[in-house]
C-alpha cells in the first residue's frame, strides 16, 4: 500500500511539473493534460453540504458586455475563451443571472479552488477567532504551532501571515519551476513530505509585517493554525463553521497531504455554485441562512489593506507592470484599485470568485488558463464590466 502511494504520488508530481511547464506562448491550446488542473492527485477528504442549500434563483441568460483594456475594447465572451474558461456564473444577489460551461463540463462538476482556497482557509481562521479558539490575530504564530519555533515563523503574528508579510523566504513567481514557491512545496508533498516538514524548514528573508511576499506555505500555517486551535482536522472545522452553515449544496471534496493535514493554500473542489455561494457569504457580510456564520467585522477587515505595501499598486514595488499591481491585499483576498470596494479570490490556472458589495454582484470563473499571470489584471475590467452592466439593467 505504501509503495502504492508513493508511485501515485511520483506520478502525480511528475504530471502536475508536466503542466505548469508548459510554455507560456500556448495562450490557445489547451492543457497537456486538461483534466488535470480540476482532479485531485492527493488524498481528500470529504466535506459534507448543509442539509437546506441556500437557494440561487434561476434566470441566467448570456451578458454581452464590452469593456476598454490597453486601450482596446474588448469582449467578455472574448476574454472568456482566451482564458481556457470552463465554468463562469454571475449573482446578482441570490439570482442567477448568467452561468456559461465548456468544454463538457456543467452545474455538477467539480472544480479545483487552487489558490481561491486561500480565501476560504482565512474564513476558517476568521471563525475560530469569532469562536474564541484563537485570541487575536495578533498573537504569534507559535502560540498555536510550537513546532514552528525557531524557524522563519518564530514571532510571527497571525496578522502577517494572512497578509502575505511573514518575511518567510519563498520565492512564487515561476510556477514553471519546479524547485521553487507552491510548484515544490506540492511536488514535495505528493512524493511524501508532510506539509508540516516542510514549514519547520522555513527561513526569514526580511522582518514580518514589512512587505508583501505571495507564499503558499503561509496559508498551509494558517490551515495548521487552525486545526490545533481547535483540536480538530481543518476539513471537519471548515465543514462545521462554513460550507453547512453557508448552505453549500454539493459535497467537496478537500485535499491533504499523505499525513492527514489539510494543504489549505489549494485544493478545494467544489462546484461553481457553491463557489458562488461563498462570495455571497462574503458580499452579504458574513450572513447566511438567517444566521451571522462569520462575523461582518472580519469581512471588512479582510477585505481591506491595512498598510501602505498591501495597497494596490505597491504589491511588487520592483516591477510595477506585474499584473498584480492592479490589486491590493487583505487577509487572502485580492483588493481592487480604486475606491469602488469590490475584491476577490485568486487561484493559478484562472479561478476567481469576485464580489462587489456596491453592486450587489458575485462573478465565478474557473479556467484551465496557461497564461492566467498575464490575464490577472484584465480580470479585474471584465468582471467590472459584467458588474456594472448587471447594476444597470435592475
Amino acid at each position: 500500500m505504501i509503495k502504492r502511494s508513493l508511485a501515485t504520488a511520483a506520478s502525480a508530481a511528475v504530471l502536475l511539473t508536466s503542466v505548469l511547464q508548459a510554455p507560456a506562448e500556448a495562450d490557445d491550446r489547451p492543457l497537456p493534460l486538461p483534466l488535470l488542473a480540476h482532479l485531485p492527485f492527493y488524498p481528500t477528504a470529504t466535506v459534507r453540504p448543509a442539509d437546506r442549500p441556500e437557494p440561487l434563483l434561476p434566470r441566467a441568460q448570456e451578458l454581452d458586455v464590452t469593456y476598454n483594456f490597453q486601450g482596446e475594447r474588448r469582449t467578455v465572451r472574448d476574454f472568456l475563451a482566451r482564458s481556457s474558461t470552463l465554468g463562469f456564473l454571475v449573482l446578482d444577489g441570490a439570482t442567477i443571472v448568467d452561468e456559461r460551461y465548456f468544454g463538457g463540463y456543467g452545474p455538477t462538476s467539480r472544480f479545483n479552488s487552487w489558490s481561491v482556497g486561500k480565501s476560504i482557509t482565512a474564513t476558517a481562521l476568521g471563525a475560530a477567532v469569532a469562536e474564541g479558539r484563537i485570541r487575536s490575530v495578533d498573537d504569534p504564530v507559535t502560540r498555536y504551532v510550537p513546532e514552528l519555533r525557531g524557524t522563519a515563523y518564530d514571532g510571527v503574528a497571525i496578522r502577517d501571515v494572512l497578509q502575505m508579510a511573514s518575511g518567510h523566504r519563498y520565492d512564487e513567481t515561476n510556477y514553471a519551476d519546479p524547485t521553487k514557491g507552491s510548484t515544490a512545496t506540492t511536488i514535495r508533498m505528493v512524493l511524501g513530505t508532510p506539509l508540516t516538514a516542510q514549514a519547520r524548514k522555513a527561513e526569514r528573508e526580511r522582518p514580518p509585517g514589512t512587505r508583501w511576499n505571495y507564499d503558499s506555505m503561509n496559508t498551509f500555517v494558517l490551515g495548521w493554525i487552525v486545526a490545533r486551535a481547535t483540536g480538530r482536522p481543518l476539513a471537519e472545522y471548515v465543514q462545521d463553521r462554513i460550507w453547512r452553515p453557508a448552505g453549500m449544496e454539493t459535497p467537496m471534496l478537500m485535499g491533504r497531504d499523505y499525513a492527514g493535514s489539510g494543504i489549505g493554500y489549494c485544493c478545494y473542489h467544489a462546484t461553481v455554485r457553491d463557489f458562488a455561494r461563498f462570495g455571497l457569504l462574503y458580499l452579504r457580510d458574513g450572513r447566511a441562512g438567517g444566521r451571522q456564520v462569520i462575523p461582518a467585522e472580519w469581512v471588512r477587515n479582510s477585505t481591506h489593506s491595512s498598510a501602505p505595501y498591501l495597497r494596490p499598486g505597491r504589491l511588487v514595488p520592483d516591477k510595477p507592470d506585474s499584473p498584480e499591481n492592479a490589486y491590493g491585499y487583505g487577509y487572502q483576498w485580492w483588493l481592487g484599485d480604486g475606491d469602488r470596494g469590490d475584491y476577490t479570490a485568486v487561484g493559478i490556472l484562472g479561478q476567481f470568485v469576485y464580489v462587489s458589495p456596491k453592486d450587489g454582484v458575485v462573478i465565478v470563473k474557473t479556467s484551465e488558463d496557461l497564461n492566467s499571470a498575464v490575464h490577472m489584471g484584465e480580470a479585474l475590467h471584465a468582471f467590472r464590466a459584467v458588474a456594472d452592466a448587471v447594476a444597470q439593467r435592475r
